[in-house]
Parts: structure tokens; C-alpha cells; sequence
């Protein structure tokens, strides 16, 4: 199946957003949002200094756009903020890794900034998934030269499954609970998991996009 089929099979219209429950367990700001919480960098972070919008590079997968709005606490975009993101490919493989056996290889990965409004993007392909990790994207975000938050971002497990469905995909659904989620496991509810779940829809050509609004405490 082409991708453009793919993703209109989809039927992706406004899936995935945050549960109410979710909000009032967490620590929200004046307007609301959540404060995004936490989440460790893990083993496959590196700076690669790659300022870019794209960074799928020749990569397989179907195609996703995320868009991130990055605030204060007190609702205030914060320009000039730099938004540092990676992730593994559709076989759940980090670029730039000599275990990965990618050493060299900067896919996946790079850094975008801030505009007036607090907004970012990037476009890239929806990632797999390997043993032990939910599906999901690891991001940095600086704040006038200093990291303040170092976090993952998850997907509606709906929208994945159906990705996962492609031929693109070749190990298929991920089966990893939160319990079995080596950077999740000791959460004693889902509140963490289910802020960092990302709105996802599909824009006018067929593409994913998927939005958060990173709120610093």
C-alpha cells in the first residue's frame, strides 16, 4: 500500500490528546498545561550540533511533522528556546553508534529554535520501537543557554498500532507495557506518561503531525 493510502486509512482526525485525569494529577501552569515532566536522556544522546528542520535524511517510515510550542509557567512563549530531539528509525535504531553498528551517521537527530511565538518544528518519520521502551521521541529543551528539561514524548497507542500495521514496519505493534518500560516501571500511576502523550492528527495532504506545548516549571 502507497503511503498516501496508508495514512488516509488511517482516518487520524484529532487522536491522542492528553486524559483529563492525567491533568489533575499533574502540576499545571496558570493557563492550565501541564508542566512537562521529566524523563531520562538515556543511552543514544548526542549533540550533533545539527540545526535543521528535516531530520529524516533517507530514512524509511511514514511521515510525521512535529510541532512544539515551548512556554513558561506563566503561559508565556519562550523564544529563543532550543528544542534538541532523537529518536530511533522504524527497526528501533539510533544514528552515531558503534553498538548500533551506525557510527558516523547523523539521522534522526537535530535541534530547532524558538520563534517569537514559542513555536518549533521538525519533520521526520514516525519511529519503531526496540525492547523494554514504549514508542516514543527524546527531546532537550535549553532555556537562555541552560538545559531545563530533558524529556520523552509518547504516542496515542491507537495511532501507533495502526502505523505499525505498514510494511515499513517490519517488527509490528509494539508489545511493551508501562510495566515492562525500563524509564516508566516505577511510576505507581500513569499520570507521567499520559502528559507526555502528544495530540495527533493528519493535516490536508494525508501527514501526521503531532503536537505538544512543553511547559517549564
Amino acid at each position: 500500500m502507497k503511503r498516501a493510502n496508508f495514512l488516509s486509512a488511517l482516518g487520524l482526525t484529532f487522536l491522542g490528546t492528553m486524559l483529563s485525569s492525567s491533568k489533575k494529577a499533574a502540576i499545571i501552569t496558570y493557563c492550565g498545561d501541564p508542566i512537562t515532566p521529566p524523563i531520562p536522556e538515556g543511552p543514544y544522546y548526542k549533540d550533533e550540533k545539527l540545526n535543521r528542520i528535516n531530520i529524516a535524511e533517507h530514512k524509511e517510515g511514514l511521515p510525521i511533522t512535529y510541532l512544539f510550542k515551548v512556554e513558561d509557567s506563566d503561559c508565556k512563549p519562550l523564544a529563543g528556546a532550543i528544542v534538541n530531539i532523537w529518536q530511533c528509525d522504524n527497526n528501533g535504531h539510533y544514528s552515531d553508534y558503534q553498538q548500533e553498528k551506525t557510527l558516523g551517521e547523523t539521522w534522526l537527530r537535530g535541534y530547532q529554535v524558538t520563534d517569537k511565538q514559542g513555536n518549533c518544528r521538525f519533520d521526520a518519520v514516525f519511529p519503531g520501537w526496540y525492547n523494554g521502551r514504549l514508542t516514543h521521541l527524546h527531546a532537550k529543551v535549553r532555556v537562555e543557554g541552560k538545559s531545563t528539561l530533558t524529556t520523552n514524548f509518547f504516542f496515542p497507542k491507537e495511532v501507533e498500532n495502526k502505523v505499525f500495521q505498514s510494511p515499513l514496519y517490519p517488527k509490528g505493534p509494539n508489545p511493551v507495557t508501562m510495566a515492562q518500560d525500563f524509564e516508566l516501571r516505577g511510576d505507581k500511576d500513569t499520570h507521567r506518561r499520559d502528559t507526555l502523550v502528544m495530540q495527533v492528527s493528519q493535516d490536508d495532504t494525508g501527514k501526521m503531525v503531532a503536537k505538544y506545548t512543553i511547559a517549564i516549571a
